[in-house]
């Protein structure tokens, strides 16, 4: 089963949804270190940020005290 991945490239805030706040870590130096996510997008831990020509993936540190920190895992290209 492939992993999933919810991506931040459009404002998916369902209107009862509050912002948070996620931070980021690694990746690109050009890669924003906060970005804001709706809840639901949260839900699987994992999620891609739209960079360049492709996708850079973060997925969520579990059991380190800090739920939303999120360490990158890796780039894919945008298919053309």
């Amino acid at each position: 089963m492939p992993q999933q991945y919810l991506t931040l490239d459009r404002p998916a805030l369902a209107p009862t949804s509050e912002p948070v706040l996620v931070f980021l870590q690694g990746g690109p130096d050009g890669v924003p270190r906060t970005v804001v996510a709706s809840v639901e997008q949260l839900v699987y831990g994992k999620i891609k940020v739209p960079y360049l020509a492709g996708y850079e993936h973060f997925e969520r540190r579990v059991g380190d005290g800090s739920p939303l920190l999120f360490t990158w895992t890796g780039r894919t290209k945008i298919a053309e």
